[in-house]
């Protein structure tokens, strides 16, 4: 048989399953949850078989691309409410995007890779949400604007290793270097445990693009380099070390300590200690900050947007960018990249121990864009205290990182100052734009100028400055960018 029949065969099939989804909603009251989940399971299975059916990508990609359009269509059209019950809901179309993106990638060389990180979406995610909304009494984690819970994400875990170990097995002729039974089941788990970590933090339906994708890239890393997947598993363990204990002392709220767990299992597994340090050091430098004089700290922190517990939100936007360094490092080669990664770092070091410990001057700092005085704890105020104690942060996380800075420790004194002259140009960014288009919003009860969109025994605040959507975590990852861009200049 050919491929083009094969192709035709297939494509008549998921069009059958999305047909037959959309008929049982209709005339058997069957609820679109369940046929929706129906349809990714099936999907997954018949994309499970993909690599026997298809020796080259052109009929996978173009069967991925019929399905993005077709999905995308029906949603704003409200067709095929069988799975596609929500206008809002772009998971159909995110999850034939990440079998395309895959499929791009990685089917010339390795074509199970996509089918095995399909079938983990396929398979994991109804599980769970099965187990999640079946149990009762679960722990609730809040993340990207909805809500989850552990006992599903262990669910979650649980059959996405199975998956990706039946991936393995199922076409392990192509992973003739991890043929070993315990070695396969140390790849399972530990991909299954990542991709469970990411579903449970995903805004809603993007994880159908971030586990494929996430599953993929550490399946290629296990098979294409054994040695460097070992260290991504001593740095997941590490990771979920710190991530527990961060939980356990209260420094994370619980989708902290997962994004944590995430951003560090990369950064401990792929860094080594050159980059792990760096990072260690800001998280202690900040949590230290953040504790001290807390009682005395109490009125300030409700102007603040958030809690000194960071949220998964607040943990990307102090680390997204120095993870983007590290990956652009592997990618592109560059010692340089380095530089840049203390540079956010940097950055974010002295915007947190500036506002933590800025709070504590003695007159109220100015404001940068109108250099008038403005209440304490308010966005956009700098303080003499706060600028010194911030960039003498950012000089002891420069100092604390020479040992394992390799050959820029030969030039000691600049480094410091570099990493000095970063944290205080990032802190400035994030002052500027919280003094400017960073959104401020007035509670209607105190009066008093807040971050915060409700105040005062829950209440609605009213915007006077600035944008919505520019909140503290979007200032944060500006002055990290900042840090990042100054470093390098600085120190070269």
């Amino acid at each position: 048989m050919s491929e083009l029949i094969k192709f035709f065969l297939i494509l008549a099939s998921l069009t059958a399953l999305v047909v037959a989804a959309d008929l049982a909603r209709k005339f058997f009251t069957i609820d679109s949850k369940s046929t929706r989940m129906f349809v990714h399971i099936s999907v997954a299975v018949v994309i499970f078989f993909a690599p026997w059916l298809f020796t080259g990508r052109l009929y996978p990609a173009l069967l991925a691309s019929i399905f993005v359009v077709v999905n995308l269509i029906s949603i704003k059209l409200g067709m095929f409410k069988g799975i596609n019950a929500d206008k809002k809901n772009l998971g159909t179309v995110y999850y034939p995007l990440s079998f395309l993106i895959l499929v791009l990638l990685v089917w010339d060389r390795y074509p199970f890779i996509v089918s095995t990180a399909m079938l983990v979406m396929g398979l994991a995610d109804p599980a769970a949400a099965v187990i999640g909304s079946s149990l009762k009494n679960t722990h609730e984690v809040s993340a990207g604007g909805g809500r989850k819970t552990f006992e599903g994400s262990a669910g979650m875990f649980i059959v996405a290793s199975i998956a990706i170990m039946i991936g393995l097995l199922f076409f392990g002729i192509h992973i003739s270097a991890t043929s070993n039974l315990t070695t396969l089941l140390n790849i399972s788990v530990s991909i299954g445990l990542t991709a469970a970590a990411i579903e449970l933090i995903s805004p809603k339906a993007t994880d159908n693009l971030t586990v494929p994708l996430s599953s993929g890239l550490l399946l290629f890393i296990a098979v294409s380099a054994p040695p460097l997947f070992d260290s991504f598993m001593v740095g997941e363990f590490l990771a979920l070390l710190v991530a527990v204990a961060s939980a356990r002392l209260k420094l994370l709220s619980n989708d902290g300590a997962v994004a944590t767990f995430i951003l560090g299992s990369f950064i401990f597994g792929f860094g080594g200690w050159q980059w792990s340090l760096p990072i260690l050091l800001f998280f202690i430098i900040g949590s230290v900050a953040s504790k001290m004089f807390s009682k005395q700290k109490v009125n300030y922190n409700l102007l603040y947007e958030k809690s000194h517990q960071r949220d998964s939100a607040q943990v990307f936007a102090n680390g997204g960018l120095p993870l983007l360094m590290l990956v652009c490092s592997i990618l592109l080669p560059n010692y340089h990249w380095f530089l840049a990664y203390l540079g956010a770092l940097s950055a974010v070091t002295a915007d947190t121990l500036a506002t933590e410990i800025g709070v504590f001057s003695r007159n109220n700092p100015f404001s940068i864009p109108t250099w008038k005085r403005v209440e304490k704890g308010i966005s956009g105020g700098v303080s003499s205290l706060g600028t010194f104690t911030g960039m003498a942060s950012a000089a002891v996380l420069a100092s604390l990182t020479l040992p394992v800075a390799g050959s820029y420790a030969l030039f000691p004194l600049r480094f410091v100052v570099a990493g000095a002259v970063s944290g205080m140009i990032g802190s400035f960014i994030d002052s500027l734009i919280g003094g400017t288009i960073q959104s401020q919003y007035r509670c209607t009860v105190c009066d008093k100028i807040t971050e915060r969109r409700k105040h005062c025994g829950n209440q609605e605040t009213v915007l006077v400055r600035g944008y919505r959507w520019i909140n503290n975590d979007v200032v944060n990852f500006a002055a990290s960018v900042a840090g990042a861009v100054t470093f390098p200049l600085i120190f070269l």
